[in-house]
């Protein structure tokens, strides 16, 4: 399963596109939107866009599509149901923002088309961080869930077919790239994606200027490929940029993690020292009970007792 994510501006040329005869085009679910024509679904698209007039690329746009061995079981409904978990995925609540998926029939393999208004039933902004290492992950859950033909599989034979009919510093050149689009999305740093390029055998020369990744070179079989070569998201540029933001994100899940953690134990901590102030209150009145006993003993003891009444016995045994 793939899920190529774009944004976009204009929801009147992505509905018209996806309505378009030529592509066999069927509605297979909507939400908050209009099924009848391409210019109702946009006008639907664009009064609810008003809610966030500031929010100039509202359209989100996925182009998912599967492998032409899933046609059989792929029916619409399952299409469908396939396509509400991939907006989950996404972190997209399906009742809480407009939403269609058209499925085409122009293709030997099943694909289809989700609209999404990034504009939400609240007029709050859905976001499109990271939206690329968001969609594969999702792609990848869902080949599990339902028992999927996982595209990545697909892909790395279709690539290794190719690989071996093209001339060698271009076969190197493919090589190159599946490892960086496998390696990159799961590191934070030059040093973590270096260490993950070499276990595929691929040499990495790291330029930096003032600490920071400026340029980068692949060295794979004697083969030296510069990182825009391979394309514009590999540069030094762009990788500094990509792991850089990647880490803030680590770094913001292990703090939100920490603070959580910390919260607990304060929480634990106070409710330690409110059973230990129970147990000292408790000892305390204890003691304090103890020793009043003890001291009303010793007052009775020093306490004077009265003397004992005598009895005077006569000589003989009658009464006198």
């Amino acid at each position: 399963m793939i899920g190529k994510v774009s944004i976009g501006k204009s929801f009147g040329g992505i509905c018209a596109y996806v309505f378009g005869e030529e592509k066999g085009a069927q509605v297979l679910a909507t939400e908050g939107v209009r099924d009848t024509s391409a210019a109702h679904m946009a006008a639907d698209f664009n009064a609810q866009r008003e809610l966030n007039p500031n929010l100039g690329k509202a359209v989100m746009h996925v182009a998912l599509a599967w492998p032409a061995e899933e046609k059989a079981q792929l029916s619409n409904e399952r299409m469908e149901e396939i396509a509400r978990a991939y907006l989950k995925a996404m972190k997209v609540d399906p009742e809480g923002t407009q939403w269609a998926l058209v499925r085409h029939q122009d293709q030997d393999h099943p694909h289809a088309h989700l609209i999404v208004n990034r504009v939400d039933n609240q007029g709050a902004t859905v976001s499109d961080q990271h939206n690329y290492r968001n969609s594969m992950e999702a792609c990848r859950k869902l080949e599990k869930q339902y028992g999927l033909v996982s595209a990545q599989e697909v892909s790395q034979d279709n690539r290794r077919a190719v690989r071996e009919q093209l001339p060698e510093r271009a076969a190197a050149k493919l090589y190159v790239q599946d490892a960086l689009s496998r390696h990159l999305p799961h590191a934070t740093s030059p040093e973590e994606l270096t260490a993950a390029m070499q276990r595929d055998g691929i040499g990495v020369q790291a330029t930096y200027q003032k600490e920071k990744l400026q340029a980068v070179v692949f060295e794979y079989e004697g083969h030296h490929l510069k990182g825009s070569e391979l394309g514009r998201a590999y540069s030094g540029n762009n990788l500094a940029k990509t792991l850089e933001a990647q880490q803030d994100q680590v770094q913001q899940q292990r703090a939100e993690v920490g603070a959580a953690g910390q919260q607990y134990g304060q929480h634990r901590l106070e409710l330690d020292l409110e059973a230990f102030g129970r147990e000292y209150a408790a000892q305390k009145e204890q003691a304090e009970k103890a020793e009043k006993q003890a001291q009303e003993r010793t007052k009775l003891e020093q306490t004077p007792k009265p003397p004992q009444p005598s009895i005077e016995r006569s000589g003989g045994y009658g009464i006198t």
